[in-house]
């Protein structure tokens, strides 16, 4: 079997539980339903995405409001900005379009001034500082883009106004590549041998779709 392409959201939902990934993401017999926090930050993301693309010249909803210096100083930012933009890149580690992919990603918010970028994710959830997704924010810039010397990649926590702060060099990308190969290997196996492990944690009670697993239990979510 042909593994699927995979981004930072796929790769962790493999690594969670391979058995829910095989449910949702390959035999898509099981639907994961959005929950009210997911719904929220679609939202968010969608005034965002719109107020940028505008110039600020778009009205923001009042219940965005709070947000609105935060989005003109992305708007004031030096260098070409690109907003909710994909990126692709095949096996070979080429830019190629979404359909092809190997790997995807999008960047909620990138500039792009001189030898320099600056990736930026609007996080609407609880504050995860430690995630290999600003890694892949950072290699996907550097191939799209090789002018790009340095990367700065960064999360905004909604919630609480901090920010989570990492740059990475274009030097960097073989130890950068490093940080996902392991996983990388296990995903490659699983679609090859047919094979998807249940992996037991505390989304078992209830937050799991697959119910038919054997370590699914009654929880909260029902």
């Amino acid at each position: 079997m042909t593994p699927l392409p995979w981004s930072h959201s796929s790769l962790e939902k493999f690594v969670n539980c391979p058995r829910q990934f095989y449910h949702v993401k390959v035999a898509k017999d099981v639907k994961d339903s959005m929950g009210e926090a997911a719904i929220w930050g679609d939202r968010v993301h969608k005034a965002f995405e719109e107020y940028l693309l505008h110039g600020g010249e778009k009205p923001l909803a009042e219940e965005f409001s709070m947000y609105r210096d935060y989005l003109d100083r992305l708007i004031a930012g030096a260098g070409r900005m690109y907003v909710e933009q994909q990126y692709a890149l095949d096996i070979r580690l080429r830019p190629c379009n979404w359909d092809d992919a190997w790997v995807r990603g999008i960047t909620d918010v990138l500039h792009i001034h001189g030898h320099t970028a600056r990736a930026l994710d609007h996080k609407t959830g609880k504050t995860k500082p430690d995630s290999r997704q600003l890694v892949l924010m950072a290699l996907l810039v550097f191939y799209h883009y090789p002018e790009v010397l340095q990367c700065k990649t960064g999360f905004m926590w909604l919630k609480t106004g901090e920010k989570t702060v990492r740059t990475y060099k274009r030097e960097d990308i073989p130890d950068m590549w490093g940080k996902f190969l392991a996983d990388l290997q296990q995903y490659k196996q699983a679609f090859s041998t047919d094979t998807w492990q249940a992996r037991q944690s505390g989304l078992c009670n209830g937050w799991c779709p697959v119910e038919k697993c054997e370590h699914w239990k009654q929880g909260k979510r029902k």
